[in-house]
């Protein structure tokens, strides 16, 4: 019982840390962040297992991390507002061309990042675009201005 009750702590609290570190995709982690993940995955099955070193005890870890991403999905398809809060929502970055500064610091986006993404789609200057939104899963959309 006491595996249930700490990985389910320990399930919300990583919840809580993904969230609070923005949207930025794997793709985009630096290798520092990268090495950072990886222990945090030690330090987690340190603090959810302790001293059991059991299957039963791992199983048990597992399911309870895979059961609470089924009932949060679930519980989000049915309510949009809890939807906002387990996903997220899409935030736009660039308005008429224009970056807003404000939602880049609370993405934890540099102007290079969303000029590097704009590129990588095939708009060279951010002034073609009319939107710029960074979307729940860390991918960028743009709509561009209409001729």
């Amino acid at each position: 019982m006491e595996i249930l009750i700490r990985a389910t702590v320990i399930y919300w609290f990583m919840w809580l840390v993904m969230r609070g570190t923005g949207k930025r995709s794997l793709a985009e982690l630096t290798p520092l962040e990268m090495i950072m993940i990886v222990v945090m995955g030690d330090f987690v099955q340190q603090a959810v297992t302790q001293e059991d070193m059991s299957i039963t005890g791992a199983a048990l870890a597992v399911s309870v991390f895979v059961g609470w991403t089924l009932i949060s999905d679930a519980v989000a398809r049915r309510s949009p507002s809890v939807a906002g809060v387990v996903r997220g929502e899409p935030v736009v970055v660039l308005r008429r061309g224009e970056p807003l500064d404000r939602r880049l610091v609370e993405e934890r986006l540099s102007l290079e990042d969303l000029k590097e993404a704009a590129r990588l789609q095939g708009y060279g200057d951010l002034a073609q675009l009319e939107y710029g939104i960074l979307e729940t899963d860390g991918e960028f959309s743009f709509i561009a201005k209409q001729k």
